[in-house]
């Protein structure tokens, strides 16, 4: 009988090592149950505006999606949908995220034990169950996963199918059977079924299958399987032009290769994928380098260099695989500006194969050079690490409470059902689809008598709903719409919504609390107003909403204030109907948003409102009532615990922006010139040159809205001559999409490179920066520490073009 080292029988080793994979599929189930535990406990109970809803209603009534059209996932969702019996089907979708979720981290752990498990079989066997566990867990808890795995998408069954295919390539790699050859090709073809993302892992796959038995190519009695597999695996595209044809949401040309085509490989959002060019290349790995270490932290980011390492001088062909793997995913996501953090999952997944591989070979190094209990000391410190971000995020992630879109459907019924008002509800995508759910699955639809929805798109915009049938019906939009606006029309807040009504707006009101003979310097006459919430924590937002009206036309622009205590906010003039472009008699509606300091003490404060006179310079305008202010309500701030932190991060900040997000760093750079913060020697630059600037943000709270960042070159009048308005870190990021995605805590580098224009006039010009909601493109306000409203842009510094 053969030895291995130590006097160890081979046939010992063999059976020690099928034993210790049989404990490893019992491992890994562990894994999987613990994992979808720590998921259900902080998925979403309801709809979620935007495609989650959608990911939801689509397999219940058999339908398609929008492009690619997830056929896979369809399938799989509506058997489980009528299979799983618990919770309704909204939230049965949400734990089938979970379930997918939990499969790609039990996949990693049976990735790593693959590559590890027959390492030194002779000594320290439990270690690469350790280190597998320790890489699966790690992926389990990353922000990323998490968040995908508590919400119905799809997105987190394409990591999962690529999980899979990599797990049955190294499951071949290592055996030699050519079953799991073709369960990889079947796996191939139900991914490209799913999601065109899952291609990109193919040629790597094909590479490292023709450097592992190069003689394939002529082995026919692998190929024809094989091919055979990989075609049974596009099935599930048979249900497009089977159901298309009477599909009740989804195209109906599906049966036609046009239809079929266009829809399956998505042409019409092609236009976001391959965004940027060569020269930002190095902005976009700083962006993934920013998203990964939000993924993981330092010590474990040092392990996968470990690996790294590791698959490099050990084992080439597997650093082969994986450098290609990543090479194509992270080639094509990173340069696209459309779904990034759901596809780098992918790449997240990869990585965390790594990770454990670089536990295992940092726990063997210890266990050698200082075996028992220090080597036990490291691996416990190795799972505080995950164990230690699970603890942090799990309060930060959990959308258990998140009922946002759940309670504008409420809202939306409670308003119109039963009112026979026959109004118009011209609606974005995100607003629609809680509301296809209810219709759809729960059978609650409005009654077209009372509200028609009307879903807004770039072929039928909001000017077409507008225009279209604001003669014949009252119609109401789900955004503030600036465009509108501009048009002249008046924009009347009535909860979620806004109406919509042409000028002069003789509608009545109903304030919550009227006031009668109340006028501001004789010249605008105050009719009441609304207060959404009179207890608001430390850091958040309540809102007033004045109406008001002017007996005569206005020269002036005559601007609301308010003070919370001794807190003055003034109000900027973005996005409002100013008092010049009121028409006599008719009663204007405007929104002001309160935000409570993170510095005020938890206490009761009057809120009090005040005007100024922007045109002529007076602070503060006098009311008939008596005296420049005139008290609203009282304000309860309620205790926050982490506001003191928050105070910390604002202290060493440039701007607070809408208690949301804090400045922290801006870097700017124009050749070999630099400047930081703010700067007072101006940055020098030519027509054509590049300027270089890096944010760097913390996230204060969940953010309330998606904020698009502005980079503005304005001159000396304020007039912009050139802009970079985009969503944070590239598209990458954004703060909110469907839900908060930025956590509390999380900072991110947002890197830019902006070429100034070859046209642009040689002066002197400032830079400023700031953030507004993408859907209001209003503006968010800034403010100093003690809360202090500052405007609502943050200047860096002075900038000279030269010619």
């Amino acid at each position: 009988m053969q030895k291995r080292g130590g006097g160890e029988n081979l046939t010992d080793v063999v059976r020690h090592i099928d034993a210790s994979r049989r404990r490893a599929g019992w491992a890994a189930a562990a894994l999987f149950l613990s994992v979808w535990f720590l998921y259900s406990l902080t998925a979403a109970r309801g709809t979620i505006f935007g495609d989650p809803s959608e990911y939801q209603f689509i397999p219940a009534i058999w339908g398609i999606a929008h492009p690619p059209g997830y056929a896979f996932y369809t399938l799989v969702a509506g058997v489980w949908q009528r299979l799983f019996p618990i919770g309704d089907i909204a939230f049965r979708t949400h734990l089938l995220a979970g379930v997918a979720g939990a499969w790609t981290a039990s996949r990693v752990f049976l990735m790593i034990l693959e590559v590890c498990l027959d390492r030194a079989p002779q000594a320290g066997r439990r270690w690469p169950l350790v280190a597998a566990l320790l890489g699966g867990l790690a992926l389990a808890v990353a922000p990323n996963v998490w968040q995908h795995s508590i919400h119905s998408n799809a997105h987190i069954f394409s990591a999962a199918i690529t999980a899979t295919q990599l797990w049955l390539l190294l499951r071949w790699s290592r055996e030699g059977h050519d079953r799991w050859l073709f369960a990889l090709a079947f796996f191939a073809g139900i991914g490209v079924t799913h999601h065109p993302i899952t291609v990109w892992g193919l040629p790597a796959y094909a590479i490292y299958i023709l450097v592992q038995r190069p003689k394939i190519l002529t082995q026919w009695e692998t190929l024809l399987p094989f091919v055979g597999f990989g075609l049974a695996g596009l099935l599930p595209w048979l249900y497009f032009p089977l159901r298309s044809p009477n599909v009740p949401f989804g195209p109906t040309d599906m049966r036609t290769w046009e239809g079929f085509f266009r829809h399956a490989t998505a042409q019409g959002l092609r236009v976001n994928l391959f965004y940027f060019g060569l020269a930002d290349q190095f902005d976009r790995l700083c962006v993934f380098w920013t998203l990964l270490r939000l993924q993981y932290v330092w010590p474990l980011l040092l392990l996968i260099g470990v690996g790294i390492a590791w698959l490099l001088s050990r084992r080439s062909r597997l650093a082969l695989l994986w450098g290609l793997f990543l090479l194509g995913h992270l080639g094509f996501t990173l340069n696209s500006v459309q779904d990034v953090m759901a596809y780098l999952l992918h790449a997240f997944t990869a990585l965390a194969f790594l990770l454990g591989v670089g536990a295992l070979v940092l726990v063997e190094s210890v266990a050698r050079r200082a075996p028992g209990w220090r080597t036990w000391i490291v691996v416990a410190g190795l799972f505080a690490l995950p164990l230690g971000m699970m603890a942090h995020t799990f309060p930060r992630i959990s959308l258990r409470d998140w009922d946002a879109a759940d309670s504008y459907v409420d809202n939306l019924f409670a308003r119109f059902a039963g009112r026979g008002e026959d109004v118009v509800v011209a609606s974005d995508w995100e607003h629609l689809t809680p509301y296809f759910y209810r219709s759809l699955v729960e059978g609650q639809a409005l009654n077209p008598a009372d509200a028609r929805p009307l879903y807004v798109t770039t072929s039928f915009t909001w000017m077409d709903a507008v225009f279209g049938n604001l003669a014949a019906s009252p119609v109401y939009l789900t955004n503030y719409r600036r465009d509108i606006r501009d048009l002249g029309f008046r924009l009347r807040p009535e909860g979620d919504l806004w109406r919509v009504l042409e000028p002069p707006a003789l509608e009545p009101i109903a304030p919550q609390y009227p006031l009668r003979d109340v006028w501001v310097d004789e010249r605008l006459e105050l009719l009441g107003y609304d207060v959404a919430e009179t207890a608001v924590p430390q850091g958040g937002i309540t809102s007033v909403t004045l109406y008001a009206r002017a007996a005569t036309t206005q020269t002036a622009i005559l601007m609301p204030f308010g003070r919370l205590g001794q807190v003055e906010q003034r109000w900027t003039t973005d996005s409002r109907h100013l008092t010049p472009d009121w028409l006599p008699g008719e009663t204007i509606a405007e929104r002001y948003s309160v935000y409570v300091p993170y510095t005020l003490s938890p206490g009761t404060y009057p809120l009090t409102l005040g005007y100024t006179d922007m045109t002529s310079g007076v602070a503060e305008l006098p009311f008939t009532s008596g005296g420049t202010a005139l008290p609203l309500t009282e304000i309860t701030v309620l205790p926050v615990a982490r506001a003191d932190a928050q105070v910390r991060v604002l202290a060493h900040s440039l701007t607070n922006i809408g208690n949301d997000a804090a400045l922290r760093v801006a870097r700017a750079q124009a050749g070999w010139s630099i400047r930081n913060g703010i700067w007072q020697e101006p940055l020098t630059l030519k027509p054509g040159q590049p300027l270089h600037l890096t944010l760097i943000w913390r996230a204060l709270a969940r953010p309330r809205t998606s904020y698009t960042v502005f980079i503005h070159l304005i001159d000396m009048n304020g007039v912009l001559r050139f802009g970079h308005d985009y969503t944070p870190l590239g598209g990458a990021f954004p703060s909110y999409l469907w839900f908060p995605k930025w956590l509390e805590g999380q900072q991110v580098i947002d890197p830019y490179r902006l070429v100034i224009p070859q046209d642009i006039p040689p002066g002197q010009y400032s830079l400023e920066v700031g953030m507004y909601e993408m859907g209001s493109i209003r503006r968010i306000p800034q403010f100093s520490l003690d809360g202090t409203m500052t405007g609502d842009r943050f200047i860096l510094g002075p900038i000279l073009i030269q010619p």
